[in-house]
């Protein structure tokens, strides 16, 4: 009998490593460690054409085990659909000879959602189990009008096609799960897990001030000012926080990474004059995720606060499985399933959303020695929280159950 195999499809961009290429990696190694043979179908973010991936170097890592296609969900895209279709069905079938493809993950679409039938169609017509995995359900109030009718129209697409044809569904909170839900159909929870060891840098420096960290995307950058309704992370609202903190004299550090200050002061223009003035808040822009990692381990506390909506409460911050991961402890509001895998006091440490009790409590922090900043920080670290050990019996019962 041929080797059985699994194929993870969707918008991850394994070459230049997207948060889903990450999400989608980890639970990867899980599966080859349960015996399968994986491959996956991903885009490149970088690359709007066929032959622009073509001329690509093969990444060694995936060598074989890899199809990569242009990112093309975008407008000019939807002409692209049908090769991108065709592409996948006839890697798909190309496999089918050589293995016994058991499992096919969609991860979101690879192009727009109408692909997603397709594929579940060679499922069912190849004894193929047909699983979803998802991690959001995004809003798109930030993006302009047309693209946000046709974003919304293609996840509702997605949704319909899923909740239809999904043999069994990941979900990375329970907020998904329920949103998926359906009798006798099985369901697992595995958030975002972290697998590397070689990033963490051991023993920790002391920092003789706090450091926090933000690190993230918190709202598309339009050029224009950014209402709070379009924003993932209310950075603002920690700029807040933090302000208050130098205007009484309190000692810290505070690095943003991800977006630039003239990008942050043209979507929150309310800060332009208190940033330019600030000695204690320093913008770094885009980092690449080792960058971003290795500031999150130096840092004493990640912070950030999301206000509730359908995809904050749907989702599980990567930032905070990172943060844990390295060592660092969160300083958050409790929004979605955050705080079940937080120990409140030690490892989460929860902003109420009220400015006054927000700023005690971040104060707090700043007054506590260096010592004990860096004993909490070697304690989490031993946590494994978000460790690929921890998902592997949880993901192998509900595979057994997928195809019983």
């Amino acid at each position: 009998m041929n080797q059985q195999a699994v194929v993870y499809i969707g918008e991850f961009d394994l070459r230049n490593e997207n948060v889903q290429a990450h999400l989608v990696k980890n639970n990867g190694k899980i599966l080859s460690q349960l015996g399968y043979e994986v491959f996956y179908i991903g885009t490149n973010r970088n690359c709007s054409d066929f032959n622009e991936v073509e001329r690509l170097e093969e990444l060694s890592v995936f060598s074989g085990h890899f199809l990569e296609l242009p990112h093309t969900l975008t407008m000019v895209g939807l002409i692209k659909e049908s090769q991108i279709e065709k592409r996948i069905i006839s890697y798909l079938n190309d496999l089918k000879t050589k293995y016994n493809i058991v499992f096919v993950i969609t991860y979101q679409a690879p192009t727009y959602a109408i692909v997603l039938k397709r594929i579940a169609l060679w499922c069912k017509d190849n004894k193929a189990s047909y699983i979803v995995n998802c991690a959001d359900l995004p809003v798109f109030d930030s993006q302009v009008f047309l693209r946000r009718i046709v974003m919304n129209m293609t996840w509702d697409y997605m949704y319909r096609i899923n909740k239809r044809y999904a043999d069994g569904v990941i979900s990375v909170s329970r907020y998904i799960d329920t949103f998926y839900k359906k009798i006798d159909r099985p369901s697992v929870i595995i958030p975002p897990l972290f697998d590397e060891p070689d990033l963490i840098d051991i023993p920790f420096r002391i920092n003789e001030i706090p450091v926090f960290i933000y690190a993230g995307t918190p709202f598309v950058i339009t050029g224009q000012e950014v209402k709070a309704k379009g924003m993932k992370d209310r950075l603002d609202k920690i700029v807040d926080l933090m302000v208050s903190l130098e205007s009484i004299g309190i000692e810290f550090c505070f690095q943003v990474v991800g977006i630039t200050l003239h990008d942050y002061v043209t979507c929150i223009p309310r800060h332009r004059v208190v940033l330019n003035n600030s000695k204690h808040i320093f913008f770094y822009g885009q980092k690449t995720h080792k960058e971003t990692l290795q500031m999150l381990q130096k840092a004493d506390y990640m912070i950030n606060y999301r206000d509730g909506n359908l995809m904050t409460e749907a989702g599980m911050s990567t930032k905070v499985v990172e943060s844990i991961s390295v060592g660092t402890p969160v300083v958050m509001n409790k929004i979605g399933d955050t705080f079940l895998y937080l120990k409140e006091g030690s490892s989460g440490i929860m902003l109420t959303g009220h400015k006054d009790e927000d700023v005690q409590t971040i104060k707090k922090l700043c007054e506590l020695s260096a010592e004990v900043r860096k004993t909490n920080k070697n304690d989490l670290l031993k946590s494994g929280t978000f460790s690929i050990d921890r998902y592997m019996q949880p993901l192998a019962e509900f595979l057994k159950a997928v195809r019983a």
